[in-house]
């Protein structure tokens, strides 16, 4: 049962964000678990401002909860994920630069969006042809530094130029969290998400960055129990272990979009579906499909294609699906119809 949507922000706090390398299929997961439509996951993050969209988990994209945010960069800070003389190297900085052009970015973007060309004019001013190259690079080079210590994050296109602004002055809350106790938090948070887990499930879901795992666990140790499942030790919270032990099952049908938060959580997904079929869901250069789930294990794979106001799901099962199943393909299918405003949806199964 999907949520009402005046809850759409906690939804998103809860599922541990929405990976938004591709901003329409985040705008789907959240629609998938939230009685919404894309436009209300847009008002959220652009008008209401109860959601962000900045660099997280994985150095990837996300959408998170606006309140959420300040927790997450105390765990990324400086103080855990330092750069390492590849990167350096490979940006032709120092780290002594790197601080400092974090800082200029973040003083740069006190009150106001810039787009990425005013950014690097107000930050480059005066400085080296080489840290002008640095603040040019791509796939968000010199501002994910700045994004994981609270200086960056979106702002609302300016026609068809993204924009950034600084979280401390566009969120209508920002709140200091202490480092060490952001990354303990952070890990407490994975596990009410992902858990039972081990420790590099966490950091294969966090990013691998040296220590922080060890960090994370050690500052949850006397909260965590280990569990068995299917012969595996886990770890999980004493404090949800009961809810865990009495959950109840069914076959209740899902349609994940492209890189769903359920599909991440854990280094492998050996327990969602067998192996065989890890191409047809773990695809190259880190594509992750969108997936019917059955009774909480992957069924197949499916695409859409929007014409006009009519809606078309194309499901690829990975063996025959009974009825009942494709009956509540249907369902989910006029619900993601609704979610972008279609008129009508039609399934069609491999």
């Amino acid at each position: 049962m999907r949520a009402p949507k005046r809850d759409l922000a906690r939804v998103v706090g809860e599922i541990g964000g929405a990976q938004a390398q591709l901003m329409s299929a985040a705008e789907l997961q959240v629609a998938v678990r939230v009685q919404c439509t894309v436009s209300d996951v847009r008002k959220a993050l652009w008008t209401d401002r109860t959601l962000v969209k900045t660099w997280l988990m994985r150095g990837t994209l996300h959408l998170a909860r606006a309140k959420d945010l300040p927790t997450y960069t105390a765990a990324m800070s400086r103080r855990w994920i330092r750069p390492n003389n590849a990167w350096l190297k490979f940006f032709n900085v120092t780290e002594q630069e790197l601080w400092k052009l974090t800082e200029d970015i973040g003083a740069a973007l006190d009150g106001q969006p810039l787009t990425r060309e005013e950014l690097i004019a107000a930050v480059g001013e005066g400085k080296s042809p080489r840290l002008h190259e640095a603040l040019r690079s791509g796939w968000g080079g010199m501002l994910k530094p700045s994004a994981r210590n609270g200086r960056l994050c979106f702002g609302p296109n300016r026609g068809q130029s993204v924009t950034f602004v600084s979280p401390q002055s566009w969120l209508k809350v920002w709140k200091a969290v202490d480092p060490e106790t952001a990354i303990v938090e952070a890990a407490r948070r994975y596990l009410r998400v992902f858990g039972p887990a081990t420790k590099t499930d966490f950091a294969r879901w966090w990013g691998a960055w040296p220590g922080v795992a060890n960090a994370a666990w050690a500052g949850l140790a006397g909260e965590l129990v280990q569990v068995s499942v299917e012969a595996q030790h886990l770890d999980a919270l004493e404090v949800d272990v009961a809810a865990m032990r009495g959950a109840s099952f069914d076959e209740r049908v899902q349609l994940l979009p492209l890189f769903d938060p359920y599909l991440l959580g854990h280094a492998t997904r050996d327990h969602l579906f067998d192996r065989v079929h890890a191409p047809k869901v773990s695809r190259t250069a880190g594509w992750i499909s969108a997936v019917v789930l059955v009774g909480g294990s992957v069924a197949g794979t499916w695409t859409h294609t929007l014409a006009g106001k009519r809606l078309h799901i194309a499901v690829t099962p990975f063996q025959p699906l009974p009825a009942r199943v494709k009956s509540a393909i249907r369902l989910r299918a006029g619900e993601l119809a609704e979610a972008l405003d279609a008129s009508s949806a039609e399934v069609t199964v491999a």
